[in-house]
């Protein structure tokens, strides 16, 4: 069997990008999935990809994006799923909090286009955030609890709480903006 020069540079590209971004990408998969399963999946499925279209691929000056690219795609078809969100703990989002953090993006939160898109978006980033972070918010803003009765339950002060709260809500901001310019 031969192959021709095209499909074997493109094969050895995937599998420089497989050595040297493989790692990378699986962190960034596992802060970004449902859970670790779906992101070594999402993974595999990427590359598999790669080399199944190995001789189309050779017209792609960057592999490792198209091979990120796809991997991304993968994950956001996985959250699409409504069985995935649910169980990776994933809820709705008040319109209060949409509001609030599309408002501070920069975004129309009433724009009915990108609404459902957003909230996807956002449901993904959260999941993302740091676990104190992401308990506060969920907490205060999604289930409700005002900072008094946080602290109260927690044993951590108004201050830090809100503090917490305003570090999400500007990770969000950052993690939504960056999803509008995609």
């Amino acid at each position: 069997m031969s192959v021709n020069h095209e499909t074997g540079a493109a094969t050895a590209a995937i599998e420089k990008a497989y050595r040297e971004r493989s790692g990378g990408f699986l962190a960034w998969a596992k802060r970004h999935a449902p859970d670790a399963e779906s992101a070594e999946d999402a993974l595999q499925d990427a590359f598999g990809r790669a080399m199944a279209n190995a001789n189309a691929l050779s017209l792609v000056e960057d592999v490792a994006a198209w091979i990120f690219s796809a991997m991304r795609n993968r994950l956001l078809d996985l959250w699409r799923g409504e069985g995935a969100r649910r169980r990776a703990g994933a809820v709705d989002i008040p319109d209060e909090t949409l509001e609030e953090i599309s408002i501070a993006a920069g975004y129309d939160p009433h724009d009915e286009l990108v609404r459902g898109e957003i909230d996807e978006a956002l449901a993904t980033a959260i999941e993302a955030l740091p676990t104190e972070q992401r308990e506060v918010l969920k907490a205060q803003a999604l289930d409700g609890f005002t900072f008094a009765e946080l602290a109260e339950s927690t044993g951590v002060s108004i201050d830090t709480l809100m503090s917490r709260k305003r570090r999400a809500v500007i990770k969000l901001t950052a993690a939504l903006e960056y999803w509008m310019e995609d």
